[in-house]
C-alpha cells in the first residue's frame, strides 16, 4: 500500500469512493480491489489523525485553564496589595517679623543659662538630624499604579510578583541612583532579558529615578 499524504482531505476520499461505485462495473476485480484497498488506507489514516488530536486538544484545554487562573491569581494580588500613598508636601509655616524687646535688668539673662543653652543644643541635634532622615526615607520609595504593577510582573520579571517585591524591596534601601541603575544591570537586566524590553525598561527606569529626585 502507497504512503498517505497528509494533505488528503475526507472529503476527496469519500468523492472518490462515491466514483467507485459508480464506475465499479467498468474496471476488472483486481482494479476494484486495488482502489478500494487505498481507500481504505485513506480512512485509517484519517481516523489515526483524529484519534492523535483528542489528546493534544485535552493538553491545550488544561493549558488554558492554568493560565487563566495564574492570570486571575496575580490580578487579585496586585488588587490587594495597597498602594502607597503619596505623602502631601508640608505647607510653609507663615512666618512674622516679631520686634524683639530689649530684656530689662530683671529679665536679663544670667550668665549660667548663656552658657546651658548651647550645651542642650548639641545634645539635641544629633537626635533632629537623625529623625528627618528616617522621615525622608520613609516616605520616598518606589510607587506604581496598579496596571504599570501588573505590567512590570508581567513583562519584566517573567510573571513573578515575589521576584517584583523582592527587587522593589532592594532598590528602596539604596540611597543613590547610582547604586540603584548598578543594581538593576548587575542583578536584575541580564537574568530577564531586558534588552528585548525597552518600552516596559524605560518606563520602569523613569520611576526609580522619580524615587531619587
Amino acid at each position: 500500500m502507497q504512503s498517505q499524504d497528509p494533505s488528503l482531505s475526507r472529503k476527496s476520499s469519500e468523492q472518490k469512493l462515491a466514483e467507485l461505485a459508480l464506475n465499479i462495473g467498468e474496471l476488472s476485480d483486481a482494479e476494484a480491489a486495488q482502489q478500494l484497498l487505498e481507500l481504505s488506507g485513506e480512512f485509517r489514516y484519517y481516523n489515526l489523525e483524529a484519534e492523535i488530536a483528542v489528546p493534544f486538544k485535552k493538553a491545550a484545554a488544561d493549558l488554558k485553564l492554568k493560565l487563566d487562573a495564574k492570570l486571575k491569581a496575580l490580578q487579585e494580588e496586585a488588587t490587594a496589595t495597597p498602594v502607597p500613598a503619596v505623602k502631601s508636601a508640608p505647607t510653609a509655616a507663615v512666618t512674622e517679623d516679631v520686634e524683639e524687646a530689649e530684656p530689662s535688668e530683671e529679665e536679663a539673662p544670667t550668665e549660667s543659662a548663656l552658657e546651658e543653652a548651647p550645651a542642650q543644643q548639641e545634645m539635641f541635634a544629633p537626635a533632629a538630624e537623625k529623625k528627618s532622615l528616617n522621615d525622608r526615607l520613609a516616605g520616598n520609595v518606589l510607587k506604581f499604579g496598579l496596571n504599570d504593577r501588573i505590567g512590570f510582573v508581567n513583562d519584566l520579571f517573567d510573571g513573578s510578583q515575589e521576584d517584583f517585591d523582592r527587587a522593589v524591596s532592594q532598590l528602596n534601601t539604596l540611597s543613590s541612583l547610582s547604586e540603584a541603575m548598578e543594581f538593576i544591570e548587575t542583578d536584575i537586566s541580564g537574568e530577564y532579558g531586558w534588552d528585548e524590553k525597552e518600552k516596559t525598561v524605560a518606563r520602569f527606569i523613569a520611576a526609580v529615578e522619580q524615587k531619587f529626585s
